[in-house]
């Protein structure tokens, strides 16, 4: 019973302790940047929103982490989880120092700022712990042997790429502007933004995270698998946000466009929010039907997009041929007021019909108690036997949501 106690205090006292420093940093990063509201200095898309999603990524990641290493202090998810919203919150705090030292324009405000934002790397790199969450949820333990053996060698490239981030001479990493006060040896990344090597390393390891999901999701019970889905619907958005950054950043060679780095920090602060769901179970079975709405909404849009589009456009073109008898501004306002009136019609049928094929996939519990719901409606619409009503009522509630225990009441005549 002690030893109980000694570790639900120490549990408590890393998510205070972590959720304090997640506060500092916010609260940190809001008074240097009015006290001393220097520009931005750093690439890779940074600017006040991404700044701000940082910062709202930091207080929910270290805040539900808390939530959870209070809650489900054997799993070791929370505890992560704390760290991560620790590293991006203070780093935000640290780089807004480091804006605040380069604006002085004096040697020792570049000394401070390299060293700031030195920080700013490192507490950055933390944020990698996100990967380490992903081979260990929902348990907080690897799924097997082999996957634990190969988490070694996912935290020994963890070091790896830590230590070559912070010593690798030449700019910081994410702040170009700035250089390594602290670097030394050869700049192995040569005139790209990572090194080649590292880079390679990195795609093994977003494999292997894909690998392990898919793996773990064949092994595992309902429960789990419902864990799993809001895991990987969060993830999901993240990695089209990083994807976003990727192609900006490194392809189409604009590191400055702050678009994608703003929607992959408010996106990955959507990643903490399924995981308390998931591992507190609350409305943990709602996500099919979030998965089964989102994807029809998602057709459903796209479908009337394409037919305002091809209206649209095909009412334009001739109303180009017959410009004699319709103006040309006129011809195009009447085809957009037709395009909308088409769609506006199209709306309810293509909802239902899309909504019925993405439930019959992805909401199948919803779909059969619908059609359960519908078949028993007709069974009983022409029923005047009260036995024959009971004994159909309780068939279908069983069928539909299989309870332990069933009681049927009903108020007898006055």
């Amino acid at each position: 019973m002690a030893a109980g106690l000694e570790t639900m205090t120490g549990a408590r006292a890393f998510a205070i302790t972590g959720l304090g420093l997640a506060i500092f940093g916010a609260v940190g990063t809001a008074v240097v940047r009015i006290v001393a509201p220097a520009p931005f200095i750093g690439g890779f898309g940074f600017g006040p929103a991404a700044m701000a999603g940082y910062v709202i990524a930091g207080l929910t990641w270290a805040s539900i982490g808390a939530l959870l290493v209070v809650r489900r202090r054997e799993n070791a998810v929370g505890w992560l989880m704390v760290v991560v919203g620790v590293g991006y919150a203070l780093s935000q705090f640290s780089v807004s120092l480091a804006f605040a030292f380069a604006a002085e324009g004096t040697v020792q405000g570049d000394r401070l700022a390299q060293i700031a934002g030195w920080v700013t790397i490192m507490l950055q790199l933390v944020t990698i712990l996100q990967f380490a969450i992903a081979f260990l949820f929902p348990t907080g333990r690897p799924q097997s042997p082999g996957w634990a053996r190969f988490m070694g060698l996912f935290w020994a490239f963890t070091i790896l790429f830590v230590v070559t981030s912070l010593t690798q001479p030449g700019s910081l990493q994410l702040i170009p502007a700035l250089q390594n006060p602290f670097g030394f040896g050869p700049d192995l990344r040569g005139d790209r933004p990572i090194a080649p090597l590292l880079a390679v390393i990195t795609l093994v390891v977003f494999a292997s995270l894909g690998l392990s999901m898919v793996s773990r999701y064949r092994s595992a019970g309902r429960v789990e698998r419902q864990q799993l889905k809001w895991f990987v619907l969060a993830s999901g958005l993240s990695a089209i946000a990083l994807g976003i950054v990727s192609w900006e950043g490194i392809i189409m060679n604009r590191p400055d466009n702050t678009i994608g780095l703003t929607v992959y920090v408010f996106a990955g602060a959507v990643a903490p929010v399924a995981i308390g769901i998931a591992i507190l179970r609350y409305h943990l079975f709602d996500i099919d039907r979030i998965v089964s709405r989102t994807l029809a909404y998602a057709v459903i849009t796209g479908v009337l997009a394409v037919v305002f589009l091809g209206i649209t456009l095909l009412l334009a073109l001739l109303a180009t041929f017959a410009q004699d008898l319709v103006p040309f501004a006129s011809g195009r306002t009447l085809a957009v007021a037709l395009a909308s009136l088409v769609a506006f019609a199209l709306f309810q049928p293509v909802r239902h019909r899309v909504q019925d094929v993405v439930d019959r996939r992805f909401d199948r519990a919803r779909y059969d108690g619908q059609r359960l719901a519908d078949a028993f409606a007709g069974r009983i619409r022409d029923e005047v036997d009260i036995a024959a009503v009971t004994t159909d009522l309780d068939a279908t509630v069983r069928a539909a949501v299989r309870p332990t225990t069933l009681g049927l009441w009903m108020r007898g005549p006055r």
